[in-house]
């Protein structure tokens, strides 16, 4: 019987194709080969889209139930390079397919798409990998660790034609941000939206400063782990997660929490038409940790955006005399807050409240995306995939890198910058809230008998980018774009140059 394929969104696919792919593309029963071709799937009522789950760490199982949740969508394939989570994992999910090497799913002509949840370093490469043998990718965030090697994704979408979408999920919420946004921009119930704070307040424990290198878990196989990454001695206590506030294979808190909430800024206060900052200055430090962590846990990201200031503050040092608490702060936990002329926005994990200047709630909004976890977002990703319609994608992954030029360039500017002066940062203008979250900072840190000085805390230089070719330019553009344009890889793992 000759199966129907998934539609796609574009056409004339065989004219991208090479002699080499048209050999490993060609598939049995009548239907047309072509590479990279789109996965095929069954006659009938209830066609699925079959998604092969590339990564079982954390958000794997969140994003697993969800896979499990959707009607037209199902768990084919499961992959990690940990044989431990694999083994548990395939057991639990009753998956026929489990493979270490995501090669495997990826060469898998019956899969339709994949989800990558692997460590940061593997996102782009697993994707353009993915994309390039016809699967369409849906890849967590923080999307990459360069600005090239997420241009490079955003290309392979295109390149290949495939549907890409980037795990925001608080970007699928219909009953919530619609509502927001007209109150907000067209009701202008608060007025002119002044400037932004954006907060990541929460417990970062230390992860510990090992005297000899980490001796690597035999059920891991490191190759296929470390990926384009580099093979550097770790150590710090633990090789899961702690990859997180390591340059090599993570973005710090920047990128793990800054990738949901700076997008949400970009889209709530924004409409995405700021689609990168025109100016970023960091203070920040790794404070009271004393360990292998590289990545700040104290941080205040200045943003110049040409019109509306914001501030993105990040606090993760555990009070001495309260445990899990972060000290004094304004606002949501995680989230941000809109200071307008007629009062002030706050949107929290779950939820959104509005307040005139007198400190009255005027109205509240209820979000179901976070509550909800990923599976509203995945359906999206699901329904999209069927449609072969980008334009369905509430995510699509431009909107990703767009997002993610924001925390990376925050992070360059953190590691470009030298001995901190209090007294520099706030010489800049038109900052919004930066000296009000600073001083705190500081009083905060007092209590827990660190000083915010040369010797805690960094000062970078205040980096220029231009918007149109998402370069950075002027003073110290040198430095900021050769991290701009890492290009990773090691081995057999690295990520290609896409060219259209």
């Amino acid at each position: 019987m000759i199966r129907n394929r998934l539609q796609t969104p574009f056409t004339n696919m065989e004219k991208q194709m090479n002699r080499r792919h048209f050999l490993k593309a060609t598939v049995a029963a009548g239907a047309v080969a072509t590479f990279p071709a789109p996965a095929l799937i069954a006659q009938g009522a209830n066609e699925v889209v079959r998604i092969g789950m590339i990564g079982l760490g954390g958000r794997a199982g969140a994003l697993t139930p969800a896979v499990e949740k959707a009607p037209n969508a199902k768990l084919v394939a499961i992959c990690d390079p940990d044989a431990t989570r694999l083994g548990s994992r395939k057991e639990k999910l009753g998956v026929e397919k489990a493979h270490a090497d995501l090669r495997k799913v990826i060469e898998d002509k019956e899969i339709d798409a994949v989800i990558v949840a692997t460590c940061n370093q593997w996102h782009c490469l697993a994707g353009i990998w993915a994309m390039e043998a016809g699967k369409h990718v849906y890849v967590e965030k923080p999307l990459c660790l360069s600005f090239w090697e997420g241009e490079q994704l955003v290309k392979a979408a295109k390149k290949y034609n495939r549907l890409c979408q980037i795990g925001t999920q608080m970007r699928t919420d219909e009953a919530f941000r619609p509502v927001a946004q007209k109150f907000l921009h067209e009701e202008k119930v608060l007025g002119k939206i002044e400037s932004v704070r954006v907060n990541r307040f929460w417990v970062r424990r230390p992860i510990g400063l090992r005297e000899t290198p980490l001796e690597i878990p035999k059920t891991v196989d490191y190759n296929l782990w470390l990926g384009p990454s580099q093979n550097l001695p770790i150590y710090r206590r633990n090789l899961q997660y702690d990859w997180h506030w390591m340059w090599n294979t993570g973005n710090g808190e920047t990128g793990n929490w800054g990738a949901h909430l700076l997008d949400d800024c970009r889209n709530d206060i924004f409409l995405d038409k700021v689609r990168v900052p025109k100016r970023v200055m960091v203070s920040g430090g790794r404070v009271g940790m004393n360990d292998a962590g590289e990545s700040p846990n104290m941080m205040v990201t200045y943003f110049d955006t040409g019109n509306i200031p914001v501030i993105f503050a990040i606090c993760g040092l555990e009070d001495k005399n309260e445990r899990g608490s972060v000290g004094p702060r304004k606002g949501p936990v995680h989230g941000y807050i809109a200071y307008c002329e007629g009062g002030r926005y706050e949107k929290h994990w779950g939820h959104a409240v509005a307040y005139d200047n007198d400190g009255k709630e005027i109205r509240r909004f209820e979000a179901t995306s976070e509550s909800a976890g990923g599976f509203v977002h995945v359906q999206n990703f699901a329904d999209a995939v069927q449609a072969g319609n980008v334009a369905k994608l509430n995510a699509p992954i431009q909107v990703g890198f767009d997002s993610s030029c924001w925390y990376n360039a925050a992070n360059f500017a953190y590691r470009l910058g030298g001995a901190f002066s209090k007294e520099k940062a706030f010489s800049v203008s038109n900052t919004g809230k930066m000296h009000e979250i600073l001083d705190t900072m500081e009083q905060y840190m007092a209590t827990q008998e660190i000083p915010m000085n040369a010797e805690t805390f960094r000062l970078s230089p205040i980096l220029e980018l231009d918007e149109k070719t998402c370069r950075f330019v002027g003073d110290h553009a040198a430095e900021a774009n050769a991290l701009a344009d890492l290009r990773p890889g090691r081995g057999e793992f690295v990520v290609p140059e896409v060219t259209l």
